[in-house]
């Protein structure tokens, strides 16, 4: 008393008692674990706040077993006190070492190795579950990204540019070890700005940065970034105030849209990121061996009786048997050992064709080769299928979604089957502004396709048949099946959104087979509030969900029974 809920502060309370409390303990914030009791079940401690008197209430609760499941909670916490003896540092919920860090200073990206570690209790022990993760940052503060956007002759940044480049990513800070989603910019304040500290006094961003961090602010005029901080269901009513950050001393992290087009970043990345069991295992072991050596680990550890096998677990696993895939007349093996079978597929009929008799190919003028090309690669692709492919109305369009949706205003009806659109470049506002218009306003099965990838002849026709085989599904048609020994089950498939940029609501896409070959499908979506219980949606979705000839006839069944 009084309430204080920084965890950080009531830790540095408690621990002024630490002669009295000795110094084996784990806090989390609001309950302590000790090795022994104390003298009295109720002990009430004094410590200071700045010179503020804070009364600290220590009551007995329980005993608990080192095989207790309130005790892993524990063991976690305590775990992640070891990482930081190794001097791992904490972004997030996971540990990295900045010190074996590896630069890419052709790409300007900086990747920290790190972990991602839970203590469990499995089967018959308790163990450590862990697995090598990685940070990916930049060579590049959110102040480079915004100078980098200003007008050369008026030196004035494009807002609307910045905002869409800022907004919703994520910004890391080397001053703390900490993220913070960029949720608006604040164009109006600077780093001379005032804010009031948590004592009441004010203070200038470039003075606070210089006195708590003795970093130092360069650009006095640059702009400031928001973020809402870290969003909590349970304090979804909960009035947040921003934390305002200097993007000077705010590092981008993850991969730009550029550098996932790039091969060169991709490759590179790939060899330090995606780790085959071997390298993984090895990886592993060396932090087991860091905690075997670390002195100060094994002081902590000996301190609770606790010690790690120097050996994994070993298991035999367990491997699904082979599936048969049918197409057509035609059955062959599904390679599980690589999960592709594509080009079995290009060359025999597939499992149910839908003819191209009525369908609009929309192109922008530049890219009228790459639309001849495309249609040219469907023609030869499309007979082994078994698709009867008509000639296409061929409409050129300029480079907007106004011109796309006018043109097909113009040109739908209703015998068109499919639309297929090709478009000059990967602008997601321009595929946003078809797919909405195709999807709410005019329904029609759509296919988009970007021109550069039509440019390679060698894999024209891979990408012709691929563009091929999805246009069939989108009119209903299937490409092939699956034997999958079940009788009469209807297969259902969740997977959920959460809204980053609003915070605020969830979706949930809901499909559930209506067809005993799994190739046709019901499908919903359940938007709703935070907070609310998504079972509730997905009951409504499951009674919504048409039922086959087999099920109806099982369900029957069931119900006279």
């Amino acid at each position: 008393m009084p309430d204080i809920e920084d965890g950080k502060v009531r830790s540095e309370l408690l621990l002024q008692h630490k002669a009295f409390i000795g110094e084996c303990h784990i806090f989390d914030g609001s309950s302590l674990l000790l090795p022994h009791k104390l003298l009295l079940p109720k002990t009430e401690l004094v410590s200071l706040l700045k010179n503020q008197v804070v009364k600290l209430t220590i009551e007995f609760i329980s005993e608990l077993s080192p095989n207790s499941p309130d005790c892993l909670r524990y063991y976690n916490i305590l775990f992640r006190r070891i990482l930081k003896q190794m001097n791992l540092k904490q972004v997030g919920r996971n540990y990295y070492n900045k010190q074996e860090a590896t630069e890419f200073f052709d790409h300007k990206l900086v990747i920290w190795p790190g972990y991602v570690t839970s203590i469990l209790e499995y089967e018959t022990s308790i163990t450590l579950c862990a697995d090598v993760n990685h940070k990916l940052l930049r060579m590049q503060t959110a102040y480079d990204l915004i100078t980098g956007l200003r007008d050369p002759q008026t030196r004035k940044e494009d807002v609307e540019q910045v905002s869409k480049e800022l907004i919703g990513s994520i910004v890391f800070t080397l001053y703390n070890n900490k993220t913070y989603r960029v949720d608006a910019i604040n164009w109006e304040d600077n780093p001379r700005t005032k804010f009031k500290k948590s004592g009441g006094a004010e203070i200038t961003f470039v003075d606070y940065y210089r006195e708590q961090y003795n970093t130092e602010v360069t650009d006095l005029t640059q702009p400031l970034l928001i973020s809402k901080g870290k969003w909590k269901k349970s304090q979804q009513d909960t009035p947040h105030k921003p934390i305002m950050l200097v993007p000077e001393l705010c590092y981008l992290t993850g991969l730009s849209d550029k550098m996932r087009k790039d091969y060169r970043v991709m490759r590179d990345l790939a060899l330090h990121m995606r780790l085959d069991p071997e390298r993984r295992q090895h990886e592993l072991r060396k932090l087991m061996n860091t905690i075997q050596t670390n002195r100060e680990v094994q002081r902590e550890l000996q301190l609770w009786d606790l010690k790690f096998d120097t050996n994994f677990v070993s298991f035999s696993g367990r491997i699904l048997k082979e599936v048969r895939i049918f197409q057509g007349r035609r059955a062959f093996d599904s390679h599980p050992q690589f999960a592709d079978w594509s080009r079995e597929t290009r060359s025999g009929p597939l499992l149910n064709v839908k003819s191209l008799d009525h369908w609009l190919i929309l192109y922008p003028t530049r890219n009228y080769g790459a639309a001849s090309s495309l249609v040219q690669s469907l023609r030869k692709v499309t007979p082994t299928m078994g698709i009867a492919m008509r000639e296409a109305k061929m409409l050129e369009v300029s480079d907007t979604v106004q011109s796309y949706t006018t043109v097909l205003e113009n040109h739908v009806s209703s015998k068109t089957q499919m639309v297929l659109c090709v478009l000059s470049s990967e602008k997601k506002d321009l595929y946003d502004g078809i797919k909405q218009y195709l999807c709410v306003k005019c329904p029609i099965p759509s296919q988009c396709v970007v021109a550069r990838t039509l440019d390679k002849p060698q894999t024209l026709m891979t990408i012709a048949t691929k563009i091929a085989q999805q246009m069939n599904c989108k009119m209903g048609g299937a490409l092939w099946k699956v034997e999958t020994g079940l009788q009469n089950a209807m297969f259902i498939g969740i997977d959920c959104f959460h809204d980053t940029v609003n915070r605020r609501k969830s979706i949930a896409g809901f499909v559930s087979s209506i067809n005993q070959e799994l190739t046709q499908w019901f499908s919903q979506c359940i938007f709703q509030e935070s907070g609310q219980e998504l079972v509730n949606g997905l009951k409504t979705c499951l009674e919504d969900a048409p039922l086959s000839t087999e099920q109806k006839l099982v369900a029957v069944q069931l119900h006279s029974l």
